[in-house]
């Protein structure tokens, strides 16, 4: 069933997701939520319901507390609105089985309208309420790296959903995108390929984008003069944008949602 993502007014829902920890879903969902909103314009709206860490509503909150101590951080802001207009994109925290309802809650009360929502669910789908979640979803993007604990468990992940989800023709989710990412460049590996083939066989989407390992992906808000990494307020340096792939992700995502046309 695809998803009706031109519907007025109607935000398209995504998650980066994957039972397997250690692959960046909390990363991506940040970096891709920022790039998205701060750089390429579009409302975002994340719902963190990864509990009970909830890693991504615990680091707006760092955040916050570091630019009250930082003229320099506070400057960077100031910038960043004065450049783009862009107010700082928001975030709902709950578990996940009040997701909808809290979402909902949310829109109703603030007014604000996002195109793209995008959910930070738990690794695991034994959750309560994780499958109701992802059901709601529009698409979902599964981030994996060349690891056979890793690949074993993502394949078998996705595979899962997509057998009694994208094909069950009462649920919203359209599909289950897998991308490659912590790829070394220097690395020479046939996993790959392999791992590719069996993708292919299981009739699993594969994303072009491929993703390099960079440390930068765990570091918060940078007074180094290095640039900006992942950050919760800030987008992402354009140069890291470019280098981590970044920009070309969130391109592919877009033209995946048939968000092209910068509506």
């Amino acid at each position: 069933m695809e998803s009706n993502n031109k519907q007025p007014n109607v935000p398209v829902r995504i998650a980066v997701c994957n039972q397997k920890g250690g692959v960046g879903k909390s990363t991506f969902t940040t970096l891709l939520a920022s790039h998205l909103h701060y750089s390429l314009g579009r409302d975002v709206l994340v719902v963190d319901c990864d509990y009970p860490q909830w890693s991504i509503h615990a680091q707006r909150e760092r955040e916050l507390a570091a630019v009250e101590q930082s003229d320099y951080y506070k400057l960077m802001m100031v910038r960043q609105f004065r450049q783009t207009g862009r107010k700082l994109w928001p975030v709902v925290r709950c578990m996940p089985a009040d997701a909808g309802t809290e979402v909902g809650r949310f829109l109703s009360s603030s007014g604000y309208r996002p195109s793209i929502i995008l959910y930070d669910l738990p690794g695991t789908v034994n959750a309560e309420g994780v499958i109701g979640s992802l059901s709601s979803l529009d698409r979902l993007f599964v981030p994996m790296k060349a690891d056979k604990v890793v690949m074993e468990s993502t394949l078998s992940f996705a595979r899962t959903l997509h057998l009694t989800l994208v094909q069950n023709g009462a649920v919203r989710l359209a599909g289950v995108h897998l991308f490659w990412t912590m790829i070394d460049r220097r690395e020479r590996t046939p996993l790959y390929g392999q791992y590719e083939e069996v993708i292919r066989q299981l009739g699993l989407p594969l994303m072009r984008t491929h993703v390099p390992y960079r440390s930068k992906f765990n570091k918060e808000l940078l007074a180094d003069g290095t640039g900006v990494g992942r950050s919760t307020l800030l987008a992402p340096e354009r140069s890291f944008a470019a280098d981590a792939q970044l920009d070309a992700l969130a391109s592919e995502i877009l033209s995946i949602l048939n968000m092209t046309d910068n509506g």
